[in-house]
């Protein structure tokens, strides 16, 4: 009998997942998987081990282009032309994320083939987690390189539907609405079949139906996506952490997060060994010696996180101050969106600078809701200040380090993203009130997040104090806070039809014709198809414009 030699994948023990400390195989003929006891089951794990490959660019193709970050030099790595909308054709990151992606769809696709629904609990729950799986893979796919719902959906292009166990067929790229369509087919089926919750770094009907309600607000159908916000927190499996315990967003293990729903599992020292080098995490921070620390939070970002000095989710931003300097500085913009400063003093609640040998007080306004601001006068215009003690700065770019995405169990750059997490649903349930006219509603949800973000009753929104602005302008800016770097913001800017402003210091506006605005229409909000990947079509797929 003719057998294939099996490709052996190791996996780390996932800490109180007995069943992960088996070595899965990602490669078996279909002969072998009937053949050998427990295959169908290993081959499952070796699914969400692929995950731990696919995370690294999904992260850099999904949060870089965004508005959160503002990387401090240029650089050879590919990463660079994603961060400022400089497509490539060429371009390894995407290329990467690409294969990755198809890669555990094709994984999926080998264990669905060998299962029929009803023959068993356990085949049930295996389809179902894969079903999720793959929904996962083409949801980030239909929105990296395809247009938003919004923009005509039925003529717009995406990615091949592959849906067989065929690793050779060859197809071209089916439209967004098709692409939307099998992934909101593929999870009812998986609402329907799950039959135990292993926890949530496995797919459940939890995981499935937080996704459900987030295609459900991409896709505009919003009651349909309050219908399954609701499912997941009025299931009573999840909790908000604590204000005092937010920040174990990062450091604990996914499975102490009782708001998680669905989280890739990376295991201290097994994962990372050295710490951490070439992670999430890394550039985004240096640790205890670790990481590369080049790419800091966004100007945009820091002035709304430190409107209310209680807002917990700042502390997950660690200025690198200068020699422990305790010299005050008042930062602010140029014109040319250059960081610049002046040393200020302290008077109670006021700051006193110097300008022209005369002494100014810095204005202090508060915007009636609890919240202050400081606004320095410099050469007759006024601009938003922040006071810190002197910065540390690469290339002029000032080191607020983002630590999100580091310190999980006390390891340097050690991070299992969230997939999905309550606070979303809260958010998703905000949205789609707003959306339905139900700004009251919307309200009191986005008041969850920022009264467990620990701002006080005073920053809290109410009808009376939108203003100008509507509730989804609110729901949209609570989610760049509480969301940030988990792969939701541009998508959530360009899928309303918002301008994505990036009018801020970074190196994405000293490349040629640089992007001060990105507008929902712009070809750019989607990434080239890899050149690589055209080739091996024979030219079936075609190339976005």
């Amino acid at each position: 009998m003719k057998k294939q030699i099996l490709t052996i994948l190791t996996v780390g023990v996932l800490a109180g997942s007995c069943s992960l400390d088996r070595t899965p195989y990602d490669s078996l003929t279909n002969e072998s998987i009937k053949n050998t006891p427990g295959a169908l089951g290993v081959l499952n794990l070796g699914n969400y081990h692929t995950l731990k490959s696919w995370v690294e660019n999904w992260h850099r193709v999904t949060e870089y282009p965004g508005d959160n970050v503002a990387l401090s030099g240029t650089t050879t790595d590919n990463l660079f032309y994603s961060y400022t909308y400089q497509r490539l054709v060429t371009n390894s990151r995407v290329n990467n994320y690409w294969s990755n992606s198809y890669k555990i769809i094709a994984g999926t696709n080998a264990l669905l083939a060998q299962l029929k629904e009803g023959e068993g609990a356990e085949s049930d729950q295996i389809i179902a987690e894969n079903l999720y799986l793959r929904s996962l893979m083409y949801f980030y796919l239909v929105n990296v390189f395809g247009k938003p719902y919004s923009q005509n959906p039925t003529q717009n292009l995406a990615v091949p539907l592959q849906l067989s166990a065929d690793p050779f067929e060859v197809l071209p790229r089916n439209t967004v609405k098709e692409v939307y369509d099998q992934i909101e087919t593929d999870l009812l089926k998986a609402e329907g079949l799950f039959n135990q919750y292993k926890g949530n770094v496995y797919g459940s009907v939890y995981a499935a139906q937080a996704l459900l309600a987030r295609l459900y607000i991409y896709t505009g159908r919003d009651q349909k996506a309050l219908e399954y916000a609701n499912k997941v927190i009025n299931s009573g499996e999840f909790s908000l952490l604590s204000t005092a315990n937010y920040t174990q967003i990062a450091t604990g293990a996914p499975e102490s997060n009782p708001e998680n729903i669905f989280a890739i599992r990376f295991v201290k020292d097994v994962d990372y060994p050295d710490n951490g080098w070439y992670t999430i995490g890394s550039l985004y921070a240096s640790i205890d010696g670790s990481g590369w620390g080049e790419m800091y939070a966004s100007r945009s970002y820091l002035e709304e996180v430190r409107k209310y000095p209680e807002d917990v989710r700042a502390k997950f931003i660690v200025p690198k101050v200068l020699n422990n300097s305790t010299e005050l500085n008042a930062y602010y913009v140029t014109d040319d969106y250059k960081y610049a400063s002046v040393v200020v003093t302290k008077e109670g609640d006021d700051y006193r600078y110097t300008e022209n040998g005369a002494s100014k007080l810095l204005t202090r306004k508060s915007n009636g809701a609890g919240a202050y601001q400081y606004f320095i006068t410099i050469n007759g215009k006024e601009r938003t200040a922040l006071m810190d003690y002197k910065l540390e700065n690469r290339n002029g770019f000032l080191k607020y380090f983002i630590t999100k995405c580091s310190g999980q169990e006390g390891q340097a750059h050690l991070w299992s993203p969230p997939i999905s997490r309550l606070a979303e649903m809260y958010l998703i349930r905000a949205e789609a009130n707003a959306k339905l006219g139900n700004a009251l509603a919307a309200l009191e949800d986005v008041n969850v997040i920022r009264k467990r973000a620990g701002i006080p009753d005073a920053g809290l929104w109410t009808v009376e104090k939108l203003g100008d602005k509507t509730a989804l302008d609110v729901v949209m800016a609570e989610r760049k806070l509480e969301l940030a770097w988990e792969g939701h913001r541009k998508f959530d800017v360009f899928r309303n039809g918002f301008t994505m402003d990036r009018r801020y210091p970074g190196t994405h506006l000293s490349v040629t014709n640089p992007f001060y605005t990105v507008s929902p229409t712009d070809k750019a909000i989607i990434e080239f198809i890899p050149e690589q990947q055209i080739v091996l079509s024979k030219n079936v797929l075609t190339q976005n414009e």
